[in-house]
């Protein structure tokens, strides 16, 4: 039990050294936060020295998610929202379309070599239009072969940490040159960029965390969690369960965010990008290595071709139709890796006004993937 306890209290601890860090080194500070526990993350997992205790890492990013997305919505301009809706539906709709594109691509050039080929492609349209949920769901309906579906699950969670990566280091940079750069709409957001920040003595530092700020948001923010997954548990059919949670803690979030004394406490975000730091670390230290490196080439390359093909399909029709960075990037996150991830890109980005769109589309997605998941499995089988 003591030992749980520490590695608990690691947990919590480790993202305000990091933060601390990234105070003080210019280096550090341009990496970012989120990469950098992301990255500590994913150390921990390759070790293996957390693999008695890989429940603490799973429970934290059952709840660190649904605790910090009221709190980064307290301090949201839903109206904006409405200004790139449309935007984030046509992404939506140009990921889709890719993926199914790709899926198809994959399935004529691995059927040989895979079992269950047409099997494998609808559980991946499931998985990357919706998620873990869809991904269950689909396997029941098809009676998938339970070592294939074990296989792409944990292909899915390494392969995933990879794009995760990538979307949280470079991915803007490089994206920026190639599709529209995003404008921020909020102006608090640019003025706040432009701040020039001053590298404080560490009891300086501590001392601009307000302890009853802090202590108010979580506050207003465990009320909006339990509330949402209170009522999201109601719903008794798993595949829909996870996209009820969320759309309820979302709409819940949202309307605490119209409430004058919510919107008046300050520092709200940041808690919930605290929370967002733990999440990173521990989903990056639940990968494991070594499950992939004993699972077939094919069935590697079939996912791998599958993830990154579409996210380079989507890429391309978002430059046709003119679809911005931020755009793109929360709505791919919001797809491949499910809606809690959204927080984790837009922390990255540094851009709030995408959270609601990201999170909208996963919602979304959840409701589409079975639909699409099995539609398209048996549509295969016909090929």
């Amino acid at each position: 039990m003591f030992i749980k306890i520490l590695i608990v209290i690691a947990y919590l601890v480790a993202p305000a050294f990091v933060l601390r860090l990234c105070h003080v080194s210019k280096v550090a500070g341009k990496i970012g936060s989120v990469l950098i526990c992301y990255a500590i993350g994913l150390i921990i997992g390759s070790t293996g020295i957390l693999d008695d205790y890989k429940n603490i890492p799973d429970i934290l990013t059952t709840i660190t998610i649904p605790l910090a997305l009221p709190m980064l919505l307290f301090e949201v301009n839903v109206r904006l929202w409405k200004q790139m809706a449309k935007k984030a539906f046509l992404s939506m709709v140009l990921a889709v379309s890719g993926l199914v594109a790709i899926v198809f691509v994959a399935f004529f050039a691995f059927r040989n070599y895979i079992p269950e080929t047409w099997k494998l492609g609808g559980l991946l349209i499931g998985l990357y239009t919706g998620g873990t949920p869809n991904l269950a769901s689909i396997q029941t309906a098809l009676q998938l072969d339970k070592g294939l579906y074990i296989g792409i699950h944990s292909i899915d969670v390494m392969i995933g940490a990879v794009y995760i990566l990538f979307l949280v280091s470079f991915a803007k940079r490089l994206l920026d040159k190639i599709l529209i750069p995003t404008v921020h709409v909020s102006k608090e957001i640019d003025n706040q960029s432009k701040k020039i920040k001053k590298t404080l003595p560490l009891k300086a530092w501590l001392c601009q965390v307000s302890i009853l700020n802090t202590l108010k948001t979580l506050g207003v923010g465990l009320l909006v969690a339990l509330a949402g997954g209170g009522l999201g548990f109601l719903v008794k059919d798993p595949t829909f369960q996870m996209a009820a949670i969320i759309l309820l803690i979302t709409t819940f979030g949202i309307a605490a965010a119209n409430i004058k004394a919510v919107k008046q406490i300050k520092g709200s975000y940041d808690v919930g990008m605290y929370c967002i730091l733990v999440f990173s670390l521990a989903v990056a230290s639940l990968a494991n290595f070594e499950t992939i490196a004993s699972l077939s080439g094919y069935l590697i390359a079939f996912v791998t071709v599958v993830m990154f093909g579409s996210f380079a399909l989507h890429l391309i029709l978002c430059k046709i139709f003119k679809i911005d960075t931020d755009i793109m990037m929360v709505t791919s996150a919001a797809l491949i890796c499910s809606p809690p991830f959204v927080p984790v890109v837009v922390g990255a980005i540094n851009n709030r006004d995408v959270m609601v769109s990201g999170i909208t589309v996963g919602v979304v997605g959840y409701a589409l993937g079975n639909y699409l998941g099995i539609g398209m499995a048996y549509l295969l089988r016909l090929l």
